[in-house]
């Protein structure tokens, strides 16, 4: 993917590789895994392995992994068993995760649970916005609403009622509808997945469910 997409599997790094090397062949040789390794569609089989995750899960060794080897692991696993088989969709998604959660970039765009939580703030936002700007900014638009939405349920819930804020399903449909236009939109720079961007529309609310079982089950994120 371009440098402007978020994703994970161009960011492992040599620690991700030692771990799958202690889970797939802690006796054998590193050269034939290394080999593996350099090819994306062998490293693609190699991550699907159930293994893999309950590794991931139950090994201390798993403390060494990088954030984007973590997330996509994760994401992909909760996502084929949801029936969602497109591994550059896990990987947009965990790297929109890795964008958002594993570090604090102070931009209220990307930060969570921090930043803009409201669908009126990107609302406002997308009103004046026009041509490549707000491609951008409904992509973010989704994003946000897609974490927010999967991760954080809890947190939604809580606010509507103590305040009557609109519920999940009301953020879930804003994420579809703002992955819908980022993918309609022809001022999107050419290397944009936009079709990609369709297919998580569709299958937002299927890959949301996903994500809460994933969140309450393998993460914990706090309050």
């Amino acid at each position: 993917m371009s440098s402007w997409i978020p994703s994970c599997r161009d960011r492992f790094t040599l620690s991700d590789f030692s771990f799958l090397t202690a889970v797939l062949s802690p006796h054998g040789e590193r050269c034939h895994l290394w080999t593996l390794w350099e090819d994306p569609e062998a490293l693609r089989e190699m991550l699907d392995l159930k293994d893999v995750l309950r590794a991931l899960i139950d090994s201390t060794a798993a403390l060494s992994v990088s954030p984007a080897f973590y997330f996509y692991v994760l994401v992909r696993h909760s996502f084929l068993d949801a029936g969602i088989d497109d591994p550059g969709m896990s990987d947009y998604v965990a790297g929109v995760m890795v964008q958002r959660l594993a570090s604090d970039t102070g931009d209220p765009l990307r930060s969570l649970p921090a930043g803009l939580t409201h669908a009126a703030d990107f609302v406002a936002i997308l009103e004046s916005a026009q041509g490549r700007m707000r491609f951008h900014l409904q992509l973010e638009a989704g994003n946000q609403f897609l974490v927010l939405t999967g991760l954080f349920p809890g947190f939604i819930n809580r606010r509507c009622q103590r305040r009557g804020a609109p519920g999940v399903g009301f953020y879930e449909d804003f994420a579809r509808r703002a992955y819908r236009d980022a993918a309609d939109n022809r001022s999107a720079p050419q290397d944009a997945p936009r079709r990609m961007f369709g297919e998580l529309s569709e299958a937002l609310p299927l890959a949301r469910l996903s994500l809460n079982k994933m969140a309450e089950e393998f993460v914990f994120l706090g309050d």
